[in-house]
């Protein structure tokens, strides 16, 4: 920082103060530096406007991830009312293709979402799983699948969706089946198997935590109450025996598909 701040911050007039407009983290750079000033360009500018130039320098920047655009595109669009999509890419200098894919990744389970927050995930291969977005748990399934296997194929990927869309592997218009090795398909009905069964042992650990709760509620100095918490201990021990089945269960599973 020995030049100094290159670039000016972006500010508007409000309530008797200044709100930035564009350049917060050019702001706390320069307030970490104890910078006693800095140059802005101060502009009149409404909510509307306000909100579109700070949207376009922190996507001229790059500082938002898939998933922050397509929640400020939303916000743009749907809770805030300022306009369309079209009208969206216009003013950012995007398609309105740009801005409907990017809204759409926010059908997708929260568990790819922040996958894609953590750069971790694809953003390809979010797009191609969106056509599953009635089905959460099917779309992680198949994300976690694509992530082991180290699918990298965007066709693959299509097939994959296409398959899992229609059991029968034919669409719905009578076309040929969607061609997945015989292979893949099994790998994929493994993997399904595997998370159903990991799904329910997480419920039943959920579940007993709240059995835990609402017995250590009971009063145990009261007679009639330390009777039914004892019967509730047993029924909790038959609960953590169906657990330590369903893992074995598992095991037994994962071996055999190995």
């Amino acid at each position: 920082m020995e030049s100094g701040l290159l670039e000016p911050i972006v500010v508007r007039p409000i309530d008797g103060g200044y709100e930035v407009v564009a350049g917060n983290r050019r702001l706390e750079a320069c307030r970490r530096l104890k910078f006693n000033a800095m140059p802005c360009h101060i502009v009149e500018l409404d909510d509307r406007e306000a909100y579109e130039v700070s949207l376009s320098e922190n996507i001229q920047r790059n500082t938002l991830n898939p998933v922050e655009e397509a929640k400020a595109f939303k916000q743009y669009v749907d809770d805030l009312g300022y306009g369309s999509a079209s009208e969206l890419a216009r003013k950012i200098g995007k398609s309105p293709s740009y801005i409907s894919r990017r809204i759409a990744l926010l059908k997708l389970p929260k568990k790819i979402q922040e996958g894609l927050l953590l750069r971790g995930a694809k953003l390809w291969m979010a797009q191609e799983l969106l056509p599953l977005d009635n089905d959460q748990h099917t779309t992680e399934v198949l994300a976690d699948f694509i992530t082991d296997s180290k699918i990298d194929s965007r066709e693959k990927v299509r097939r994959l969706v296409r398959h899992l869309k229609d059991n029968e592997g034919r669409q719905a218009n009578g076309s040929a089946p969607p061609q997945v090795s015989y292979e893949q398909r099994e790998e994929l009905k493994a993997h399904i198997i595997d998370r159903t069964l990991a799904r329910c042992v997480a419920s039943l650990r959920q579940n007993m935590d709240r059995f835990d709760d609402e017995m250590g509620a009971l009063d145990e100095k009261d007679s009639n109450s330390w009777i039914v918490k004892e019967s509730l201990i047993w029924h909790r021990r038959l609960l953590n025996t169906q657990v330590d089945e369903l893992l074995r269960l598992r095991k037994r599973f994962r071996l055999a598909y190995r």
